[in-house]
């Protein structure tokens, strides 16, 4: 079975477009380094507050209700790319992991060693359909709950899981690709709303989401822009993580995806320095975290 609708970008992906981006990415980047700094807020993430951790690219560690999420989780390298800023904690320092989620299959945002690591405390899994047979080749024991768009895992009373739409697509070998649904999740409790958009193009499904659901915090990617003929149809940049942002009608934005690996053809930190002038521009919230800064929510 392979996974298709109109938010699918793999339909613009083809060898052409890819051979002309790799011909055309002449220039060398070996000298670029990464601006972002890193931050230690044990006590914080030891502590029993509601809180959002952004860990790099589009790992998140987010507590709510006395329960622990992790998105995307990706500790080190990954193929063909190195992390340019090491991820900010030991492992152990993340604490026990409750809920692990994960949005799609490319390699950036589902990382095999990684999530090795996190199956030993036996988290529940929340993933797209189709992603069960990906986390049982690593675990077979592992359990996991699949999600098409809009349905809901309910944890409690007061907290519930839900997978949203996102512009996007997946892929981990040559003939697998969209065998897994891909999107972002909503974490609702009876206080506070956060959405994650996992990896994610411009598109109409952001004002729907806003319409379900009254979000809080709105966690967006900022980075993996260039070059346009190429990422338009998969990645946000600044402005667009901006307008998706207004569309949702979130009260703060926390950017993400940026300043970790060299992906894509912009320099690693113009991403950062993008969303900064948007946010002097606009008298909005976007709260732009160091590398393993915790913030109480």
């Amino acid at each position: 079975m392979r996974f298709t609708n109109q938010f699918d970008s793999s339909k613009e992906i083809n060898f052409f477009k890819i051979l002309k981006w790799k011909l055309l990415n002449t220039k060398n980047r070996e000298n670029e380094s990464s601006n972002l700094k890193i931050k230690h807020d044990i006590a914080i993430l030891n502590s029993k507050d509601d809180f959002i951790c952004w860990l790099g690219h589009a790992t998140c560690l987010v507590q709510l209700n006395g329960k622990r999420f992790l998105l995307d989780p990706v500790f080190g390298d990954i193929p063909f790319y190195k992390r340019e800023i090491e991820f900010p904690y030991g492992f152990r320092d993340l604490g026990k992991i409750d809920y692990l989620l994960i949005s799609h299959t490319h390699y950036d945002h589902f990382d095999a060693p990684s999530i090795k690591k996190i199956l030993k405390q036996k988290p529940c899994i929340i993933t797209p359909l189709g992603m069960k047979n990906y986390i049982t080749k690593i675990d077979k024991n592992a359990k996991v709950i699949e999600l098409d768009w809009y349905e809901k895992y309910v944890i409690n009373i007061k907290l519930s899981v839900h997978l949203t739409p996102a512009k996007h697509w997946g892929r981990r070998g040559l003939f697998d690709t969209n065998r897994a649904l891909w999107g972002g999740f909503v974490i609702n409790s009876n206080q506070k709303t956060i959405f994650f958009a996992g990896d994610s193009a411009y598109d109409s499904h952001f004002k729907d989401i806003g319409r379900k659901y009254n979000i809080d915090y709105a966690i967006l990617p900022i980075g993996a822009y260039k070059p346009e003929f190429v990422m338009k149809t998969n990645h946000l940049n600044p402005k667009e993580a901006f307008e998706a942002f207004l569309d949702l009608g979130a009260k703060k934005m926390i950017p993400m995806h940026y300043g970790t690996f060299k992906l894509t053809s912009e320099p690693i930190n113009e991403p950062k320095a993008w969303i900064e002038k948007i946010r002097k521009e606009n008298i909005v919230k976007i709260c732009i975290y160091d590398i393993g800064e915790v913030q109480k929510i």
